[in-house]
């Protein structure tokens, strides 16, 4: 039950990758202010933030399951060797986590500011699949750890709910921007500019912790 934290923690660093949160100032500028007057009821607000919300979470979730699924092939190959590819990952990210400290880019960049206007719904999906990828871009080494750990786990429902919690993490911290940038536009736009040039540093103190907390758990069940 432990790791299902740990799993939801994750979720919640993943939406914070930077490459994949410097989306964000663009879309809330872009997209969520489109045609969004003062004069629009709080329960309209509402409902079209939820949308648009949704709308990304979803083109995150088809992002992250076809990272599932090759991870899942993968995993057949190396099956008798999990524990080390999980302890490896750790590594990893303790190594990406202090490069990040260092001031090192160590992110593949995503850009969307040309994506096609043709519909809202349509922009709303593709940013979460943008989203995701600059996710996995950054951190793709955290999302192996909670997938292997899954594959792993002694039952279905035990590994499922790993894999849950990841999402809920990211998904949840998605609902919450886009809710913020719906009715608190400017302080959301003024504090995440004021975050976003320290991201690097956050997420690297962040890493180091994560890859040190599996290295840890993967010891003790050896």
């Amino acid at each position: 039950m432990e790791f299902v934290y740990f799993s939801f923690l994750q979720g919640v660093v993943a939406f914070f990758a930077p490459c994949a949160v410097a989306l964000l100032p663009g879309y809330i500028v872009a997209y969520i202010t489109r045609n969004d007057g003062n004069e629009l009821q709080i329960t309209t607000k509402l409902r079209r933030g939820l949308k648009l919300a949704f709308l990304s979470i979803l083109g995150i979730l088809i992002v992250y399951s076809i990272a599932g699924v090759f991870i899942v092939l993968a995993s057949q190959v190396l099956k008798a060797y999990m524990k080390w590819v999980t302890i490896g990952m750790g590594g990893i990210l303790i190594v990406l986590g202090g490069l990040m400290i260092a001031g090192k880019n160590v992110a593949f960049s995503v850009n969307v500011n040309k994506t096609s206007s043709k519909s809202e719904i349509w922009e709303a999906f593709m940013f979460g699949v943008a989203y995701a990828i600059g996710a996995l871009g950054c951190l793709f080494p955290l999302f192996l750890i909670v997938a292997t750990q899954a594959l792993a786990a002694p039952s279905l429902l035990l590994g499922g709910s790993y894999i849950f919690a990841y999402f809920l993490g990211i998904s949840l911290m998605m609902i919450t921007a886009i809710l913020l940038s719906t009715f608190a536009r400017n302080l959301f736009m003024k504090y995440l500019r004021k975050i976003l040039p320290h991201m690097d540093l956050i997420t690297g103190i962040l890493l180091v912790f994560a890859g040190g907390y599996v290295i840890y758990y993967q010891m003790i069940l050896i």
